[in-house]
């Protein structure tokens, strides 16, 4: 009888154990992080319009006092459908859209939770699909002027991990610097950019590809 009661115990046990690992794996796989909405403006929108919101004169226009500008209505219907170069941001929530009007328009800070499954995916769909195509099967993004940006595919094997985040860093060519990112977020777009390996690769390095290179050379 002790026996059965010992062995019952340790199944008991055994199981909790289980279920606890199986517990934190799925908090793990689905981790929500909190961001302000300086911050989704920071991930969303700084590469273009800059952190500070002064915008690039030549290409991109500041958001500095846009409340005089345009209305919230219309600022909303730009960031969800796009206007002109600027493309369509439909991949945010709408509580992403609100928080970052916020922000433009220095109402109170509104907060939202992120999930970080896929953030390197929505990360390049804000920052790098409006230049760079994923693959080669994809079409040609709305910001390609001179030469084309190379496609993404691929690039993990022709750039090491530390010449990726040195060219997010300074940017090359006609890229801004992606400096604002956080270490985590550079390294969530590294991990999508890798998963695209053997997914329409190009067969030889695009134009676009030549100032990366030489940059590459020149260390």
């Amino acid at each position: 009888m002790l026996y059965k009661i010992q062995t019952l115990g340790i199944i008991v046990t055994a199981s909790l154990v289980l279920l606890s690992i199986v517990l934190a794996a799925n908090t793990d796989s689905k981790q929500d992080t909190v961001l302000t909405g300086k911050d989704v403006y920071r991930l969303n929108c700084a590469s273009c319009h800059g952190a500070d919101r002064t915008g690039d004169p030549s290409h991109y226009p500041t958001l500095l006092n846009i409340e005089g500008k345009l209305s919230s209505k219309e600022i909303r219907e730009i960031i969800e459908y796009g206007k002109d170069a600027m493309p369509a941001f439909h991949h945010l929530t709408q509580q992403e859209v609100s928080a970052i009007m916020a922000f433009m328009f220095d109402e109170k800070a509104q907060s939202v939770e992120i999930s970080t499954t896929g953030l390197g995916e929505r990360i390049f769909k804000s920052n790098c699909s409006s230049c760079h195509r994923a693959s080669t099967d994809d079409p040609k993004p709305t910001n390609v002027r001179m030469m084309k940006p190379a496609v993404l595919a691929g690039a993990t094997k022709r750039f090491s991990k530390d010449e990726f985040f040195r060219i997010m860093d300074s940017g090359i060519c006609y890229m801004p610097s992606f400096d604002h990112f956080t270490s985590s977020e550079r390294e969530a777009l590294y991990v999508f950019v890798k998963s695209l390996e053997g997914k329409g690769e190009p067969t030889r390095p695009t134009m676009g590809e030549m100032c990366p290179m030489m940059m590459k050379m020149r260390k």
